[in-house]
């Protein structure tokens, strides 16, 4: 049985009512010559030809047209009623259409096929040249060198490999045809279905570990493989190409698959003032290319043409700052950064200035243990704090002071004792329970000597007695030793006596 594109449709003759297909030669031409042996009334021989889907398609052979094998054109009378003549143009579109859809089917088939497709020595030369086109713009900066592309090719390679690009969500193969999504972190692909369930499933589930602030704080969501957070303004709702210039890029089998084609024109990390200059790829933008003039770490040396990328340099001559001792200087080679610190031994002064000894450079500022004895603003008192940085700051004696118990304040001179008030102290005893019903004055407050109703230690005795007292009664304790097989069986009394 031949091909439905072999097959070919006769038009209905005058003399008959029926269509009757006529088999064609090799080169088009139908079985029993040129023009001769037809039967009368036969309709107009239909000719084959390719059709624009990459299919055959059919087409009648219409009055005065020539069949595609060379056929005369039939005499009008042979010709089918005009009726016919639609019907035959009518399947003539119906059967392009079909073939085209199957081309398109072919063609979406062909670009997001697997191994064996990649395995194709053509294929491979592809791939090569769309790399090299990639890289292009890049190497005409640095030579043709690539050595700085190493990490940008890994993630162009493993986006051509089938199954080399795995979605770590649903464990499935991205294809070429399929929306993705890319971390910024870690630059993993993702595919978009599951990477927005992702950020939906991971704030709905740390919003609900407490009803109070349930879908009211604004939580974030962590990319699957590197944990990177996003906001949740952030989560993906369309599909865009690598470097976020075009939304849902077309697919092109010419291109890096998910690519727009454009240049990426990213900012460098650590930014520098320049873009990318490759074309829109997956992965990490490489280092600048660009030539910059700069000088070297300690600015000694004239400045010469670097990379971008490693323009800061070292001219190996003695660095030459003043180190923080403020005696010596930097002895290292040209370096970034700040100084190390000084690794000689000098003499050097207390922070009072009263003693010298012999210390590291490194540790310059040292505290003996004198006074500072310096006369203080007022000019009656000396500092009493011990060595000590900055100045020794006003008379603690000046201004106003409070009496002893703290209620009252009275502004007298440096050299003049505050009085006492008159009042009652009502300082918190030592007990922690009462307050002292003395007069204000100086010193420390007296014991304790209320009476209140105690307990003993054990709990089976209570007593009335001074409350600075403890409790202390003659039972003996039946607690367990630590050896949990013997009583204790000692007094209180005991016990407290031998603490004494």
């Amino acid at each position: 049985m031949d091909a439905p594109w072999r097959q070919v449709a006769a038009g209905r003759g005058r003399a008959r009512g029926r269509a009757t297909a006529v088999p064609l030669s090799g080169n088009g031409v139908p079985f029993g010559g040129a023009g001769g042996g037809r039967a009368k009334g036969s309709g107009g021989a239909v000719s084959s030809g390719p059709g624009p889907g990459g299919a055959a398609a059919l087409a009648p052979a219409g009055r005065g047209q020539r069949s595609a094998g060379g056929e005369a054109p039939q005499p009008p009378g042979a010709r089918g009623e005009d009726g016919s003549e639609l019907m035959s143009q009518k399947k003539f579109e119906e059967i392009k259409k079909s073939n085209q859809a199957a081309a398109r089917k072919l063609l979406e088939e062909h670009c997001s096929s697997s191994s064996e497709e990649e395995g194709d020595e053509d294929l491979e030369g592809k791939q090569g040249k769309i790399v090299a086109n990639t890289f292009t713009t890049y190497t005409t900066h640095t030579d043709g060198d690539i050595h700085e592309l190493e990490r940008t090719k890994q993630y162009l390679n493993e986006a051509f490999q089938a199954g080399a690009m795995t979605c770590l969500i649903c464990i499935a193969s991205v294809k070429r045809n399929q929306a993705v999504w890319s971390c910024s972190g870690c630059f993993c692909i993702f595919h978009m279905p599951c990477i927005q369930k992702w950020a939906k499933d991971s704030q709905f589930l740390v919003s609900s570990v407490t009803d109070d602030d349930f879908g009211k704080k604004d939580y974030p969501w962590p990319c699957p493989k590197c944990r990177f957070e996003y906001k949740r303004s952030e989560t993906p709702s369309r599909y865009y190409c690598y470097c976020g210039k075009v939304e849902d890029p077309p697919l092109d089998p010419w291109l890096v698959p998910h690519s727009c084609g454009q240049v990426c024109e990213r900012e460098f990390k650590p930014s520098c003032g320049h873009k990318c200059l490759l074309l829109c790829h997956p992965g990490p933008c490489p280092p600048c290319p660009k030539m910059v003039t700069t000088t070297c770490y300690c600015k000694k040396a004239k400045p010469i043409p670097r990379r971008c990328s490693a323009k800061q340099w070292s001219c190996q001559l003695p660095c030459g700052r003043k180190l923080l001792c403020g005696h010596h200087k930097c002895e290292n080679p040209c370096h970034a950064g700040n100084c190390q610190p000084c690794p000689r031994v000098s003499r050097q002064k207390c922070v009072c200035g009263k003693k010298v000894a012999e210390r590291s450079c490194a540790s310059p500022v040292w505290h003996c243990d004198q006074v500072c004895g310096k006369t203080l603003p007022c000019g009656n008192h000396t500092c009493e704090q011990v060595c000590h940085v900055g100045a020794c700051g006003e008379c603690p004696r000046s201004g106003k002071r409070s009496c002893p118990c703290q209620k009252s304040k009275f502004s007298l001179p440096c050299t003049e004792d505050v009085p006492t008030c008159g009042d009652s102290c009502d300082k918190i005893l030592e007990c922690g329970i009462h307050r002292c019903s003395q007069r204000c004055h100086r010193g420390p407050c007296e014991t304790c000597r209320q009476e209140v109703e105690k307990q003993c230690r054990c709990g089976k005795h209570t007593k009335r007695m001074p409350c600075h007292k403890p409790y202390l009664c003659e039972t003996k304790c039946v607690k367990m030793r630590d050896c949990q097989k013997h009583q204790c069986r000692r007094k209180a009394v005991a016990i407290h006596v031998q603490k004494r």
